[in-house]
Order: structure tokens, then C-alpha cells, then sequence
């Protein structure tokens, strides 16, 4: 295998053509090469006038050793299906973390995250195979982020918030200190968590109320 990586995005939408602008802020065009998009269809490619390689279905794509794949898709469902599709024929996946992302030296940060500018990851927090943090969100001291998590901009986790698989927290949503957020929850916009969530609810409104919602398992 050659030094030099071949970078595909997973994903063609929105966030992926945002991920697309920032590329080279992360990486070296001199050491690395962008070799296309996986997705359904390049029909919001297209739409955008971006002129890039379209590389098909990710679910029919076959992994190349010098691959290095970036998670872009929000649904947290088909970013769980992907990812363990590909990585379970080889694949493997890169984080992005942009450089005007603030992330402390002790943070963990792992496979296929996506960190962007003016994101904050502070002091001994670690963050789980693709997660997301979207512009400003912030993850305080101490936090546990599990797979598949997305954070929308400005979204607040204060210290030793402990999230697990699949949690959405919308724009604007705040997580108390010391609280978790069972697994596939939501915090919606505005919202702010003040007790610990159980799996599957909607956390609405300040001080956040808690309905029941859809568990992954379900």
C-alpha cells in the first residue's frame, strides 16, 4: 500500500458537499487524493454543479486497501448501516477534525468522526466511531459520546454528559451536567436535558419534558 490515501465521502448530500469545501482544510492535497462520492445517487451532486467523481451504491462498493472513507450522512440509521457494511468488508474509515475545531489533547476522537470549525472537544472526552459535531457544538469536560451521535450547531453538552448510541441533539439543545441520554433520543431545538433520558424519547422544552419516541429496536 502506497503512503499516499484515496478520501471518499459517504454521502452525497448537504453535509457531504460540506464536508467537501472543507476537505483540504484537514488533509494534504500533496500527500492524499479525493477520489469520489458514495451514495444512492449523485442527483444532489448534480444539482449543485459539482463536477466530482460519483463512485455508486456504498453498499455495492468494494473497500481498496488505500481507501480511507468520511462519514456524511445524518441519519443515524443508515450512518450505523454503512459504516458496519463497509467496515465489515475491510473498510476503513478516517475522523475529520477541521483546524479551527478546538480539541483538547487528552479528548479521544474516533474512526469516521466529523468535527467542524468551531467545534469544541474539551479535556478527557471521548467520542465514539462517527460522531458528529456540526459548527459551534461543543462536548465539556469529561463526556462520553457513543456511535452514531450527531450534534447540530451550537449544541451543548456540559461536563460528564454521557451519551449513548445514536442521540441526536438539535440545535440549540443543552445536556445538563453529570446526565445521559439513552441510546437513540433526541434533545430537540431549544431544548435543554436536565435528568437522564431514557432510550428512545424526545426530550421538548426548558426544563425538557421526555415522551416516548422510536428505539433503534424498535
Amino acid at each position: 500500500m502506497s503512503d499516499k490515501l484515496n478520501l471518499v465521502i459517504v454521502g452525497a448530500g448537504g453535509f457531504g458537499r460540506e464536508l467537501y469545501e472543507m476537505l483540504w482544510a484537514a488533509f494534504s492535497p500533496a500527500k492524499h487524493d479525493f477520489k469520489g462520492f458514495l451514495a444512492q445517487s449523485d442527483q444532489s451532486l448534480n444539482d449543485a454543479g459539482l463536477d466530482v467523481p460519483f463512485l455508486g451504491d456504498p453498499l455495492e462498493y468494494n473497500p481498496e486497501p488505500d481507501d480511507r472513507f468520511l462519514m456524511a450522512i445524518g441519519y443515524m440509521d443508515a450512518r450505523r448501516t454503512l459504516y458496519e457494511s463497509l467496515t465489515s468488508r475491510g473498510g476503513t474509515f478516517a475522523s475529520f477534525v477541521h483546524p479551527k475545531a478546538l480539541v483538547a489533547s487528552t479528548a479521544e476522537i474516533g474512526p469516521g468522526a466529523v468535527i467542524y470549525p468551531f467545534a469544541v472537544v474539551s479535556n478527557a472526552s471521548v467520542l465514539d466511531d462517527c460522531t458528529h459535531l456540526n459548527y459551534y457544538a461543543s462536548a465539556g469536560h469529561d463526556c462520553k459520546i457513543g456511535k452514531y451521535c450527531l450534534l447540530a450547531p451550537y449544541a451543548t453538552l456540559n461536563g460528564f454528559v454521557t451519551l449513548e448510541d445514536g442521540v441526536y441533539i438539535s440545535t440549540h439543545g443543552v445536556v445538563a451536567p453529570g446526565k445521559t441520554v439513552g441510546r437513540d433520543s433526541k434533545v430537540s431545538a431549544g431544548s435543554c436535558a436536565m435528568q437522564d433520558v431514557t432510550n428512545g424519547a424526545i426530550v421538548f422544552g426548558v426544563p425538557g419534558r421526555q415522551v416516548r419516541g422510536m428505539t433503534h429496536a424498535d
